[in-house]
Order: structure tokens, then C-alpha cells, then sequence
């Protein structure tokens, strides 16, 4: 009698320790993904709080789930992410997979309780945790930073969800969003080689308790798509340790543009105004370039889509100025494509671009523009990956779609998908201008010409340097606004002195957005080869924005925005000096060969560059003119920079 009571306690206490109800669920079977591939859904800690639940995941169809996300702390350990959707939330009989409401009794309910029982559904069915993301990656640089804090933050993520949540998770996914620079706080320079070894010591501490348990635990990374961003890693080395890396192919534009364009195109197109590395098959390429296997690579797809405000009917709306963000389904600029289809599809045109691969829907009396992903180009995009080898597809993210849009994904990796674009010949366009600069010595940066020649280098002072207007009456002259460059070169980099002309000075701040008042803009282009057919900006294309300030509280300030030879960031390595004159300022600019990756500096090497001051007289207007040394500058093609030739 005794044995079998205790026999029975032993077993109960199985049960609540598995975070089941209920003895073992009914099985269901996986309905095989074509080729073997993997198709991995990203599940948001907050999709229950939108009426999404665990239940509702198509879990038969898919392979993966990564579950987003888990915080890195300040102390470097893996904690939480929203502990009450994670671990505490009560689900009723009707939210909860088995159909069973949750019990106080449970060691855990929630989240993770819900993945545990479709697990127990679907066995198939593999879970990763998800680490960070966009906004919980702030502390990741201090968790890498030496060998100590990597083997604690490890252990703790290990400790917390493979042990102490143990069941749940399969294996751990990193999204540092992004080593270095370019997510939402800078991090260091020594993050490249860092993140290398992080990942290193995950791989050896989960490797260490796979022998314990009896498994292999999956390690995986979401990384991005914009060459600077890749660069801040060792993607060869990383390669080696994990199992796959997911590559985040959207948002390669949103309304952080000023003109729209595709979320997520899968190839460029001939009339692209934007950078021309852009795309998925751009992206696959850097990576395949970069060392890392196709066998290797998961290719990320959008369930959700992009809205710009206030777009003009021309071409539908496809690259059209917009003025900010549509409102979107749960935030400004961004749509769920069940919103989409449910609110929109009937209303908007919808439009297919084949060069692209992918929609957009336009409406002229709401002037709302939106690219999104739907089931034709979410077959094709699985097609591409069955046609160049890769492992599989990723989901951002599943509550935001609908099981037509898995279905679509099983089509196209068993029918494969379109054909891969044909190269076009070279068309050789001459560029706008040709100078030559002279090598200079002795220049002191003062904010002064004394040591520079008589003639400046390029004068602005007329129509036809005009290359912007804020509307026909923005531009009242050389008095109103000119301005006359002089520009040389030394082994050590490339001098500058401007002399300003301007009758309202602005300037509000120095930030990384300078647009709000006067600055200098210099554009390079560092391969005139590549680029005398290519429309936009890529990776061997940059842009930096010089500030004066306003020689009162706001300081000066030198910013690269588009950088091809690195991320956007602040210049701390250029110098500058200013100084304010009767009737505008004189700046002089040093920028060292540190900051021109890809300029030769010696004689008779060449490349492209642009010298364009802007001017501001109403901070809320905006920018009024921009004068330029090409009369047909703009701001995202490289053919419209000048030819610029070292002399003596």
C-alpha cells in the first residue's frame, strides 16, 4: 500500500513539475517542410496581449519557434523579459493548447507553459529563447567584454532557461542588434572580436550540458542585412559555432525614408532611388561572400508591412516623397498583414512590381502608401531559397500573419522560385564634373584662408548650382545664400575651407540629423567603376554632414549618415574650425584617411565626390536650398558625383 501511494505522489509531482494538467496529451504529426528546410517563426512575449495565442500557431507546419525575448541586465545575466507574460499569466480552458485552464499549482504557467504543452502536442516542435532583440540589447557589449563576463552571462542564460525552465527550450538565439554600432546605443569597437568569443563560450557551456542531458542544444544569432552592420562581425569565424544564422531580410526601407520603397525586395529594380545593396539576393550574397555557407543561412521574412503618409498618385506611390508615417496596426509605419488584409486589401490598389518580387497597395484619397509581403512573394522568396541551397526561412513574426502566408512558404520551397535577374551591360554615363586637387601643405585648420591659393576650387554662386528648393521663390541670389570651396590633398587626407555666404544663420542642434539647420554635406564615392551603373548607394558610397554650429550654445559637429565604409555615427576624428563673418561663416574641414576607407591617396588615384552646403533660415520649414559642385546632385546616387583626379 505504501509503495503505491508513494508510487502515485511521484507521479503527480511529474506532472506539475512538466507544467502539465493533464497526463500525456495527444500527439499530432509535423507535416513535412519540402527539402528538409527549416522554417522558424518568431512568437513575441506580447502576442497573447493581442489576442494571439500559443493555440493559434500553425506548429504542425513550421519546424521552429523563437521566443522573443529574454532582457540582458545591467550586471550581464539573462533575466526575464516580461516575467507576467512569461512565467505568471493565468490562461483559461479556451486560451490554453490542451484546452485546460492553467493551475496555481503549476511550477510556471504563462508563455512558457503554453510552449511546453505544444511541444507535448507537436514533438517535432523545437523552441528557442530569443536574447535582447531591438530594445533589450543595450547590454550585451559589457556582458562580452572579457572572458569572465562572458562565462557568467553565458551560465545565467543557461541556468535560467535550459535548467531552471527546463523542457521548454531547445536552444538559444542571440539577437545583439548590432555589435559596434547601429542599433539603438553604440557599443564598443572591440564588440567585433568580443562577439566572436561570446558566442564561442556558448557554444562550449551548451555542448558541456548537452552531455549532461543527453541532447544538442541549438545555437543560433538573428543578424543584419546592411553591409556596414556586417562588417562589426566575424560572420567566417561565427559561422563555425552555430547552427544557422538568421538573417533579419526586411526593413530595408520604412518610413525612416523620406521617399518610398520596398520592405523587403527580393531583388533590386532598374529605377531604385535608394542604395542598391538593398535587397535579399544583395544580402544573401554579402553573406555568402563574407564566408559563411549557404547551408547555413536562414533567410528572414516580413508577415507584416511598411506605410508612408501623405504620398503622391505618380506611379502609384512607389518612390514618391512621403511626409512620415501611416498610422499603422499597433504602431506608426508598420502594418500586420492580417490588418492588411483584413482593412485594406478591399480598399487599396494593389500593385505588383516583378523585378522587385513583391506588392504594394496605394490609395489616392488617402494618399497611403504600404509594402508589404502576401503569398505570391512569400513563395517566391522560399522558392529562392530552395534554388540557392540556404537552410531555410524565418518568420518576424507569426501572430502577425495567417497560415495562407506558411502555406505559401511549403509552395515555394517545393516548386522553387523565380528566375535569378539577367546582368545588364554597362552603360559608361559620363559624371557631372571633373576637377582636379592639388596636394596642399601647411594648412592650419583655423577656420581662416590665408594659407590657402587666391582661387578657390569650385564656386557656387548661381542657378545652376541649385540642386534644391524649397519652393521657386526659396533661392533670392548669391547674397541670400553662395558659397565658394577650396579643397586639396595630403597623404594624411583631404582639406577643406568653405566660405559661406548666408543672410539667416540656423543651426538648432548636433545631433545626426542636421537637416534642421545649415551644414556641408560631402558625398564620396570610392569605386567610379561599379558605380557608373549602379543608382544607389552601396557599400563603397558614404556621405558626411558637417556643423558650425550656431558659434553660440549648439557645438559643431561632424556626422556620417549613409557610410558604406562603416555605420552612421558621429566623426570624432575630423576637425574643423569655424569662424562667423559679416555676411555668413568660413569652416575648414580636415578629414583624415582614417574616416575615407577606400580612397587612395596619392598621386593620380580618382573618385567620386560632392561638395553641397544647405541652408536653413526656419527651423520649421526645414531646409530651404541646397547648392552643390553638381548640378545634378541627389542624395542617394553615386552617378551624380563628380570626378575628382590627385596632382601635384
Amino acid at each position: 500500500m505504501y509503495g503505491k501511494i508513494t508510487l502515485l505522489f511521484l507521479f503527480a509531482f511529474a506532472l506539475v513539475l512538466s507544467g502539465c494538467n493533464a497526463p500525456a496529451a495527444t500527439t499530432f504529426a509535423a507535416q513535412p517542410v519540402p527539402g528538409g528546410k527549416h522554417i522558424i517563426g518568431y512568437y513575441p512575449s506580447w502576442s497573447a496581449g493581442r489576442g494571439s495565442f500559443v493555440k493559434d500557431i500553425p506548429a504542425a507546419k513550421i519546424t521552429h519557434i523563437n521566443y522573443a525575448f529574454s532582457n540582458v541586465s545591467s550586471g550581464g545575466e539573462c533575466i526575464l523579459g516580461d516575467p507576467a507574460a512569461d512565467v505568471e499569466r493565468v490562461y483559461s480552458a479556451e486560451e490554453s493548447v490542451n484546452g485546460k485552464a492553467d493551475s496555481d499549482k503549476n511550477p510556471f504557467n504563462g508563455n512558457f507553459n503554453q510552449l511546453l504543452q505544444l511541444k507535448q502536442k507537436y514533438p517535432h516542435l523545437q523552441i528557442f529563447i530569443s536574447l535582447g532583440g531591438w530594445t533589450w540589447s543595450s547590454n550585451f557589449s559589457n556582458a562580452a567584454k572579457d572572458d569572465a563576463s562572458r562565462k557568467a552571462f553565458v551560465k545565467s542564460c543557461a541556468d535560467l532557461y535550459l535548467v531552471k525552465y527546463k523542457g521548454v527550450f531547445d536552444g538559444i538565439d542571440v539577437d545583439w542588434e548590432y555589435p559596434v554600432n547601429g542599433g539603438l546605443e553604440p557599443g564598443k569597437a572591440e564588440d567585433r572580436e568580443n562577439f566572436t568569443a561570446l558566442l564561442a563560450e556558448f557554444r562550449a557551456q551548451l555542448d558541456e550540458l548537452g552531455k549532461t542531458d543527453g541532447k544538442h542544444y541549438l545555437l543560433t544569432i538573428a543578424a543584419p542585412i546592411g553591409p556596414a552592420t556586417m562588417k562589426n562581425m566575424e560572420l567566417d569565424k561565427i559561422a563555425q559555432t552555430l547552427d544557422w544564422i538568421n538573417i533579419m531580410a526586411y526593413d530595408f526601407h520604412g518610413t525612416w525614408d523620406n521617399v518610398t520603397n520596398f520592405n523587403a525586395p527580393l531583388f533590386s529594380t532598374p529605377n531604385d532611388p535608394g542604395d542598391s545593396s538593398l535587397n535579399v539576393n544583395a544580402a544573401v550574397d554579402n553573406y555568402l561572400k563574407s564566408g559563411v555557407p549557404a547551408n547555413k543561412l536562414v533567410l528572414g521574412v516580413p508577415f507584416y508591412g511598411r506605410g508612408w503618409a501623405n504620398v503622391g498618385a505618380d506611379d502609384d506611390g512607389l518612390y514618391q516623397p512621403a511626409s512620415g508615417a501611416a498610422n499603422g496596426t499597433w504602431e506608426a509605419g508598420s502594418f500586420d498583414y492580417n490588418d492588411l488584409a483584413a482593412h485594406y486589401l478591399p480598399a487599396y490598389t494593389r500593385r505588383w512590381n516583378d523585378n522587385a518580387k513583391v506588392p504594394w497597395l496605394y490609395n489616392s484619397e488617402t494618399k497611403i502608401f504600404v509594402s508589404y509581403d502576401d503569398a505570391e512573394s512569400l513563395s517566391a522568396k522560399a522558392g529562392y531559397v530552395k534554388d540557392q541551397g540556404l537552410a531555410g526561412v524565418m518568420i518576424w513574426e507569426l501572430s502577425a500573419g495567417d497560415e495562407s502566408l506558411i502555406d505559401a512558404l511549403h509552395t515555394g520551397l517545393q516548386a522553387g522560385g523565380p528566375p535569378m535577374p539577367t546582368p545588364t551591360a554597362k552603360v559608361m554615363s559620363p559624371r557631372p564634373f571633373e576637377a582636379e586637387l592639388h596636394r596642399v601643405s601647411g594648412i592650419k585648420i583655423d577656420g581662416k584662408l590665408d594659407d590657402w591659393s587666391a582661387e578657390p576650387t569650385f564656386v557656387l554662386d548661381d542657378e545652376s548650382r541649385v540642386v534644391y528648393k524649397l519652393n521657386p521663390k526659396s533661392w533670392n541670389g548669391p547674397q541670400d545664400f553662395s558659397a565658394q570651396v577650396w579643397a586639396g590633398w595630403s597623404e594624411e587626407g583631404l582639406y577643406f575651407a568653405v566660405k559661406v555666404t548666408d543672410d539667416i544663420h540656423v543651426q538648432t542642434n548636433a545631433d545626426t540629423d542636421l537637416w534642421h539647420g545649415d551644414h556641408v554635406e560631402l558625398q564620396f564615392d570610392t569605386d567610379l567603376e561599379r558605380d557608373y551603373n549602379e543608382p544607389g548607394m552601396n557599400n563603397d558610397d558614404y556621405q558626411i554632414g558637417i556643423s558650425v554650429g550656431d558659434f553660440d550654445k549648439v557645438p559643431p559637429a561632424a556626422f556620417a549618415w549613409s557610410n558604406g565604409a562603416g555605420v552612421a555615427s558621429p566623426l570624432t576624428d575630423i576637425q574643423q574650425a569655424q569662424v562667423k563673418t559679416d555676411d555668413g561663416y568660413i569652416v575648414e574641414i580636415f578629414v583624415p584617411k582614417s574616416v575615407l576607407e577606400g580612397i587612395q591617396l596619392e598621386e593620380g588615384a580618382s573618385f567620386g565626390m560632392n561638395v553641397s552646403p544647405s541652408d536653413t533660415d526656419n527651423v520649421s520649414e526645414g531646409q530651404k536650398v541646397m547648392l552643390s559642385t553638381s548640378p545634378t546632385r541627389t542624395y542617394a546616387d553615386p552617378r551624380t558625383f563628380g570626378k575628382i583626379t590627385l596632382v601635384k
